[in-house]
């Protein structure tokens, strides 16, 4: 387990939720589940305002689910032209603008870039999401914007983008997985841990995900798809100091997955490496490498 500390905001609820969890296991499992659901507030700098108004803005309708046609209006974003399309995926709590040195460059070399903010993010609808419907509302976004030349996604972006090129019938070129979370049971497994709630509670949190949304835990992890991604090259950037995404499992998956290329660094951790010079220079050799 990564070495994590809760912020303040957090730590009551976290009392609330390890006193209850044996008793209660069930409500519980319910109010961690709609937590966990809820994505944090994103902080926007006025350098961030300023890319997205340099951004070409629309606004497309997705279904909410497989199961659910409700309109979900997603926010969307475009930098540059061209007939290589890069779609960037951002984190759970991110932006499209935290890929800001990312766009540029992307532009510069002759890219076209589109992003969109996802589910209950930025200027999206809904006030809570979940990996499930970040996968079906990928799957709608590529249909809609047309041939794509690489996916890059940071975190749970990455996650959702690699799922969705194993699960589903979308491929793609190349990935790009930027500190990418590997498997949604090991999250869940180590935010209970980090809560201090009783193991008791996991059995009927599997139930209320299949209830809720109709798939296992268990097949949102990536150990279960290697060589199964849909894409023809992969590249994958981590940290070793990385406290979100733990360095010793992401070693190992790639090791048993050789088609991956990757880059490790050191000292940047798991939200400044979108901005490193090292991993910008070696996206960019990535996409252009045509070998």
């Amino acid at each position: 387990m990564q070495h994590q500390v809760l912020p303040l905001s957090l730590r009551m609820t976290a009392f609330l939720l390890s006193g209850m969890s044996k008793p209660f296991p069930g409500l519980t499992a319910r109010l961690f589940y709609r937590l966990y659901c809820t994505p944090p507030g994103t902080k926007i700098r006025s350098s961030h305002l300023q890319l997205r108004d340099t951004a070409q803005r629309h606004q497309l309708t997705v279904t909410r689910y497989p199961f659910d046609e409700r309109p979900l209006t997603i926010t969307t974003y475009r930098w540059g032209s061209s007939d290589k399309k890069i779609l960037l995926l951002h984190g759970w709590g991110g932006s499209p603008f935290h890929f800001k040195q990312l766009i540029h460059t992307l532009v510069q070399q002759g890219y076209e870039v589109i992003s969109y903010d996802a589910p209950a993010h930025g200027g999206s609808d809904g006030k809570r999401t979940n990996l499930v419907q970040w996968g079906h509302v990928l799957e709608q976004v590529i249909a809609q914007t047309g041939p794509l030349y690489a996916i890059i996604g940071h975190s749970l972006g990455g996650l959702n983008a690699a799922l969705t090129l194993s699960r589903k019938t979308v491929t793609v070129p190349r990935l790009v997985m930027l500190s990418c979370a590997l498997s949604a049971p090991v999250f869940f497994n180590e935010a209970l841990q980090l809560f201090r709630i009783h193991p008791v509670v996991m059995p009927p949190l599997r139930r209320l995900i299949h209830k809720r949304l109709r798939d296992d835990l268990e097949t949102m992890d990536l150990h279960r798809y290697i060589n199964q991604i849909k894409a023809e090259k992969i590249f994958f950037a981590y940290d070793t100091t990385d406290t979100l995404v733990d360095e010793k499992e992401v070693t190992a998956f790639v090791e048993q997955y050789p088609a991956i290329r990757t880059l490790r660094i050191t000292g940047e951790g798991h939200f400044r490496i979108m901005r490193q010079e090292p991993v910008i220079r070696g996206v960019i050799q990535f996409l252009d490498n045509n070998n």
